[in-house]
């Protein structure tokens, strides 16, 4: 999701990120502060996006189509040129973010289907069955509620967690460097248990995206969040600093993810 987004606070204070087998995080995002039409593109792994309410819908502008999506909707791979225009007086939208091979495995989901549509309606990928557990989710009636009920159903469901412990290194490894480095440097790191075709097989096969651009989508993610906390900074400074060789390479990046350049783009 947009780097824009603040965690909000509930009954206990600040809502504490849940960690589970397949689970990475649950968290609740403040839309309160949003622009009306907000840039939209996350990290490449397998995200679920509820609205507050199950009644509610939104319409995401993609390369210059309006898609209208429900409540409830995945992203995953690489979202490019993409902005979802805010309803008015949305609060809130929670998002579960997962393990890729977990929630391939959990929901049935090749990851292929994200090749072309990197964000679907929840229901146009999930059985009927799974379809029924988001439902009881949203008759409970506070977020505290919700994120026990998923939390609990999601654990207790099997799932076939087999990426292989060596691809859990090599995204350690470039999470680490926040994607400042090459997919040389990462077979470097991981020393001579693995090639470059074995290293793209799996990240396709279990990412969904070559390492190559899961490495650039990190520091593109990393450098524009970087420009966000301090805004007194130079942006080509702050690329330059994020491992950006030159203002063309940000550039390009900058067009390929939010679609403009970063002269005709509104930071708030």
């Amino acid at each position: 999701m947009s780097p824009k987004s603040e965690l909000i606070t509930g009954e206990g204070g600040l809502y504490e990120q849940l960690q589970t087998e397949n689970i990475l995080g649950i968290h609740v995002f403040s839309c309160r502060d949003l622009k009306p039409s907000q840039s939209l593109f996350n990290d490449g792994l397998p995200s679920l996006i509820f609205m507050p309410r199950k009644s509610d819908t939104v319409h995401l502008r993609d390369k210059g189509e309006t898609v209208r999506f429900n409540s409830a909707w995945v992203c995953c791979g690489v979202i490019k040129n993409t902005c979802w225009k805010v309803p008015e007086g949305l609060e809130y939208i929670l998002v579960l973010r997962f393990k890729p091979s977990s929630f391939y495995s959990l929901f049935n989901v090749s990851p292929s289907v994200f090749h072309s549509n990197p964000i679907c309606n929840l229901e146009d990928i999930v059985s009927e069955s799974w379809m029924q557990v988001f439902d009881k989710m949203y008759e409970k009636n506070t977020i505290s509620d919700r994120i026990s009920f998923l939390d609990k159903a999601l654990s207790s469901a099997q799932a076939n967690d087999c990426c292989p412990h060596i691809l859990s290194e090599a995204i350690e490894y470039i999470e680490d460097k926040k994607g400042n480095t090459t997919v040389l440097n990462v077979l470097n790191q991981l020393g001579k248990r693995v090639n470059s075709k074995w290293l793209h097989r799996n990240f396709v096969k279990y990412i969904g995206i070559s390492p190559k651009r899961y490495i650039l989508l990190q520091r593109f993610i990393y450098t524009y969040g970087q420009y966000e906390k301090g805004k007194s900074e130079d942006l080509f400074e702050v690329a330059l600093l994020s491992g950006y060789y030159d203002y063309n390479h940000f550039f390009k990046d900058f067009k390929r993810y939010i679609g403009i350049a970063p002269s005709q783009y509104t930071w708030e």
